[in-house]
């Protein structure tokens, strides 16, 4: 045994073990003497062996770096080579460039295109060799993915993966839209597997803290996640973080609700069980699957985002640490909102076969979506009202709203109840309970309306919505003209309930247009006919301002015109005929009051007091306020000419008749109607001037007439002081309002004075 080999042996163990063998040795030499040859045989052979294998490898170690160190002299050597046959190259390359710069200056203008044509032929050869190159990579990539994940090796997955998601950031601005595509679709894919392979023992962990039965249903005890299942599902979390793509990488399946793996993962897999569950209810269960009963699917989604809200918020508040504009909280129950809008859609094609149960579904969704909105969820409303504006969806509910819209104006304005005021019997009441039944029904449709297209997340939409509410008022106006234009010849029943309801619903109506038009929502609209971005919008918003303003101005006009010109016109239609049976008394003959021991009203006044108290008293209780002033005015103004042409000039009145006149016009009619509408003399003031003339002392009365008949031959210059004389006398009288010559007849209307 040669000491060389001793030593390797003895270096190659460490010391434990030869002491180990060294007592074994020693054992084997005192136990059995017999057989100490042969194991100290064994032993030098086992040595030998070392020995020869020891020599063989470092033979072959002298091998290696003397093969290394020759290819590295062959590997510099042909360095060299080659770099010198570049050189040349080169120096070639310049020379033929010297040479055939003479040619080429003399080609031919066909020679130069089929050169370019030639060399664009070569640029596209090597664009496709390019596009082959990276379509390889994706492949390769994609192999090695799929390597690791059949090795159970996440971590080198995710780096794998990682490396396709740097080539989408190089191709995001490519113009190689295709090969752009194809790689998201690649990376869309092997992402998802990379997250299930991450995923894999969530389900168990969430099995342990009792997910996904409801905490509101469980132990209090069981609510509490333990520190390493939280621990364990923040590990899990973090790594699907870093797996979520960017935004702007989606998946190229139109149609297909997929938001997973853009928004809401790692919450993906908290929905699942409840994705499951939903699925089997509502799309194959025929219990629960009715297509009448759109409300029980989006009433299990709503308890759902009661249940797990709180619960979900606070299983990941550590996990979300790192993303501050993310709330775990609004990213569930945007993944359950999705579940309701996927169902929806599936069952949209037999909704749309059943206008009733296409209209409930629509009126289920939009609920749906204000429940959302009102719990706090303002951004997963929005982004689920995304399917009203999908074209779908859109256009059959427009038409459906359209078509409801007609047939409840319809309705309205055919109920017995139609031209009610809904407080009419009390007083008192406010100005807007004055407006008629329809009118108010009407303007619920039209908030109504408003409500629901509010939901809308974009302008165009909203346009057609605002543009249906103005063609509803243009033709609630029309319907109330034409219901006039039926019913005009029975002048006392449009005096006393159609003329005064129909303005002030058409004056109400206006008034809260105007309301709705000054809404936040309604003025951004119409704001946006300033927006330069979208042309389209500009035109529409600029339209509708236009029409909204022309409709506006149409009520008012309707209302404060039309309809109370009408309305004053057939009041004095109902009532001139009283007037007239009021002026055919025996004025001329009546006794002297003095004969009397008490005043009382002529008949006929009594009769046309009672039909104008009725009639206005009747219109006070309909016309708005300020409707109500504006029509008495006019009113009284033409009443009042009335009673002075046909009851004043036309007559003559004898003393009695004066008087009475006077207390039936004056004392009564004046004084009632003065009371109904907060007028000063009832707006009779000629009238009672008049009456004020027929009554005073008849020597008063003569020297008026002296006054007036005394200026007849007078010169122009004293005709003028004679006229000055005139008004300063009847200024001292208190006559204000009538004219001269109107006090001069009436002087003559008196039989007393003989003139």
């Amino acid at each position: 045994m040669s000491s060389r080999s001793i030593d390797h042996f003895g270096g190659a163990l460490s010391d434990a073990v030869r002491l180990n063998v060294c007592r074994n040795i020693s054992s084997n030499l005192s136990s059995d003497n017999n057989g100490t040859e042969d194991l100290l045989k064994r032993i030098e052979n086992l040595l030998e062996e070392n020995a020869f294998v020891e020599a063989e490898r470092r033979v072959q170690a002298d091998e290696a770096v003397r093969a290394f160190v020759m290819g590295r002299n062959r590997l510099v050597q042909e360095g060299e080579e080659t770099l010198k046959e570049l050189e040349e190259s080169v120096a070639q390359v310049g020379d033929c460039l010297r040479t055939a710069k003479p040619f080429l200056t003399g080609l031919h203008e066909e020679d130069l295109t089929d050169a370019e044509a030639t060399l664009k032929e070569v640029r596209t050869a090597e664009t496709r060799l390019e596009y082959l190159k990276w379509l390889e990579l994706f492949h390769d990539q994609s192999d090695r993915i799929r390597s690791s994940l059949a090795c159970d090796s996440t971590s080198d997955a995710m780096a794998f993966l990682q490396t396709l998601m740097d080539w989408c950031e190089h191709f995001r601005s490519s113009s190689c839209i295709r090969l752009r595509d194809y790689l998201h679709d690649v990376t869309v894919y092997w992402t998802t597997l990379v997250c299930d392979q991450v995923a894999r023992e969530l389900p168990a962990v969430l099995a342990r803290i009792g997910f996904p039965r409801p905490p509101s249903v469980r132990n209090p005890e069981t609510n509490i996640v333990d520190s390493r299942s939280r621990n364990e599902i923040a590990d899990i979390v973090t790594l699907l973080l870093r797996l979520r793509l960017p935004d702007y990488i989606k998946p190229l399946s139109p149609g297909v609700d997929t938001p997973f793996l853009h928004e809401l993962l790692p919450l993906k897999y908290f929905i699942a069980p409840l994705e499951k569950r939903f699925r089997f209810h509502f799309f194959m269960s025929d219990k629960t699957n009715r297509l009448d009963k759109p409300e029980w699917y989006f009433t299990q989604i709503l308890s759902w985002i009661r249940d797990y809200g709180d619960f979900i918020d606070d299983l990941f508040q550590l996990s979300f640490r790192g993303e501050a504009l993310r709330s775990s909280k609004s990213d569930f129950a945007l993944g359950l909102a999705v579940l309701g809008r996927s169902k929806f859609l599936s069952s949209l094609s037999q909704l749309l076969e059943d206008g009733s149960l296409f209209a409930h579904a629509m009126d289920e969704l939009l609920t749906f979506a204000k429940t959302l909105r009102a719990l706090g969820y303002e951004s997963v409303q929005r982004t689920f009202c995304t399917i009203l504006v999908q074209p779908e969806v859109f256009h059959p509910w427009f038409a459906a709203e359209t078509s409801l819209a007609e047939s409840r104006a319809d309705a309205f304005l055919a109920s017995p109840t139609a031209w009610n005021c809904q407080y009419q019997e009390e007083d008192g009441s406010p100005e807007d309970a004055k407006a008629p039944e329809c009118a108010q029904q009407f303007i619920t449709m039209l908030k109504g309306i408003t409500d629901r297209y509010s939901l809308l997340p974009s302008s165009l939409p909203q346009f057609d919505f605002l543009s249906l509410q103005l063609d509803l008022v243009e033709d609630f106006n029309e319907r109330l003209k034409s219901h006039y234009e039926a019913n005009q010849e029975d002048t006392e029943q449009c005096a006393r309930i159609i003329l005064p309801t129909q303005a002030t619903a058409t004056k109400f109506v206006g008034e809260v247009l105007a309301d709705m038009a000054s809404t936040p929502l309604i003025v951004e609209l119409l704001s946006l006919s300033d927006s330069r971005s979208s042309p389209e919008c500009g035109r529409k918003a600029k339209s509708l301002a236009v029409r909204l303003t022309s409709i506006l101005d149409e009520c008012n006009r309707l209302a404060r015109e039309s309809y109370l010109t009408h309305l004053r016109n057939d009041t004095l239609d109902s009532i001139h005929g009283l007037v007239r049976e009021f002026a055919r008394q025996g004025w001329k003959s009546m006794p002297a009051v003095t004969e009397f021991l008490v005043a009382s009203m002529t008949p006929a006044m009594g009769e046309l007091l009672y039909v104008t108290k009725t009639l206005i008293s009747s219109q006070r209780d309909r016309l708005l306020t300020s409707l109500f002033t504006r029509y008495t005015n006019t009113l009284m103004q033409a009443l009042d000419q009335i009673l002075l042409e046909e009851v004043i000039y036309d007559n003559t009145f004898s003393t009695g008749g004066a008087s009475q006149v006077k207390f039936d016009i004056v004392n009564n009619f004046a004084v009632v109607l003065g009371r109904l509408v907060h007028l000063p003399h009832a707006g009779l003031s000629r009238t009672m001037e008049a009456c004020n003339v027929l009554t005073i002392n008849r020597g008063s009365a003569m020297l008026l007439v002296e006054l007036f008949e005394g200026g007849g031959a007078a010169p122009k210059a004293d005709k003028k002081q004679h006229s000055d004389d005139i008004r300063k006398a009847l200024g001292e009288m208190n006559l204000l309002l009538l004219k001269p010559e109107e006090v001069e007849l009436i002087l003559h209307r008196r039989s007393d004075l003989d003139v």
